[in-house]
């Protein structure tokens, strides 16, 4: 009897968007009876502290310094630095992610796929060294993409856009081994709902203009200042403020909640409140994004971060699918220009649904199957 075609699916737990990318492929190879899949956060396969810092650091770098992240993004991302970095990399990953590398090199899968630059780097390093033989699946999770995610052995990058492409072969990638197959979102952003059953079961006001208000997993970016603005801007808007993880954001929103402001923590139901939405207002993670355009929804980017967010925004911006705001009160003005002009509205829509990938988690994981 033959084996079962084992696949390892890794990503880190550095933002929320890696994972969700992660698991929307494990849920489209799951359909799959002839394969073993294992969806791991490899950062649970290194020290407790290393992990720990290492979310840690990046979390309070993109809320309370993000001209920190931001330098140390663009720094990092020198193609002429790259013969400096990649060792320096490859010490820091052989002290601190041994039970990574042990584990990839015994379970010696068929595919190694990650949504997270660290597994690739180590997958790689592994390949080199004549240690697996596995074929390694890169999935680029933001727009435009980072030195980082490069490597001679990786087989083939799953990307977002044509513009991703287009850089990657900038930077010497072939382009043979590059897919545009968007970011993967869950399989739930391909499914159409009705709207007004959607908007009856979620308590919401069916004939209202609705803004869903997000602040990332982590809940950064001034929601409390935008929601102020939204309800000064002349026109019945519905306010969805999704909080994230950020408690003390839910618990300032919280006492403002009402007909026209609804208040949300973390959530596991974006797709149903995307689909009765008209506009999303928020931060421009990749998976935000192709959450968007998934359901054909338009985005207002509230001041990207510096670094993937702010590429992430220009592409959106470059497609029409989307608005970069520089401040609450420009940003309310867009809302209410929407509200406003129902053609203006439709236009950004069209865009939107056609720069949306909502088969991308299925074409990944085509890939991965691939021999």
């Amino acid at each position: 009897m033959d084996h079962p075609r084992k696949i390892l699916i890794y990503y880190a737990s550095a933002g929320h968007g890696h994972e969700k990318a992660a698991r929307a492929v494990e849920e489209a190879l799951r359909e799959r009876p002839e394969l073993s899949v294992f969806c791991l956060d490899a950062l649970d396969l290194t020290p407790g502290f290393f992990g720990k810092n290492y979310k840690g650091s990046y979390l309070f770098m993109i809320k309370s310094a993000t001209w920190l992240w931001g330098f140390l993004y663009g720094a990092s991302d020198v193609l002429a630095l790259r013969p400096v970095i990649r060792p320096a990399r490859a010490i820091v990953n052989s002290i601190f992610a041994k039970r990574l590398e042990k584990m990839i090199e015994l379970e010696q899968p068929e595919t190694v796929l990650a949504t997270h630059f660290m597994p690739v780097e180590i997958a790689a390093r592994l390949k080199r060294k004549g240690k697996i033989r596995s074929k390694i699946v890169s999935v680029i999770t933001d727009f435009l993409p980072h030195e980082f995610w490069i490597a001679p052995e990786v087989d083939i990058y799953a990307v977002a856009h044509d513009r991703t492409r287009a850089e990657l072969v900038r930077r010497g990638v072939p382009e043979s081994r590059i897919r545009v197959t968007g970011i993967p979102v869950g399989k739930k952003f391909m499914l159409k709902a009705d709207a007004k059953e959607l908007r009856t079961k979620l308590r919401l006001e069916e004939s209202v203009f609705t803004a869903l208000v997000t602040s990332g997993g982590a809940g950064v970016g001034d929601a409390v200042g935008l929601v102020e603005r939204l309800k000064k801007i002349g026109k019945p808007v519905q306010t969805l403020a999704v909080c994230g993880t950020n408690k003390a954001l839910f618990a300032k929103l919280s006492p403002s909640a009402g007909k026209s402001l609804k208040v949300y923590s973390f959530v596991n139901n974006m797709d149903e409140l995307m689909q009765i939405s008209d506009v999303v207002v928020g931060k421009s993670g990749g998976l935000t994004v192709s959450e968007s355009l998934a359901v054909g929804l338009p985005m207002i980017v509230l001041r990207p971060v510096p670094g993937q967010e702010e590429r992430n925004a220009v592409v959106l911006d470059a497609a029409s699918a989307g608005f970069v705001a520089r401040s609450t009160a420009e940003a309310a003005l867009k809302v209410r220009e929407l509200a406003e002009f129902p053609e203006v509205l439709a236009a950004y829509r069209h865009a939107a649904r056609a720069a949306g990938r909502p088969f991308a988690a299925r074409d990944v994981a085509e890939i991965a199957c691939e021999r």
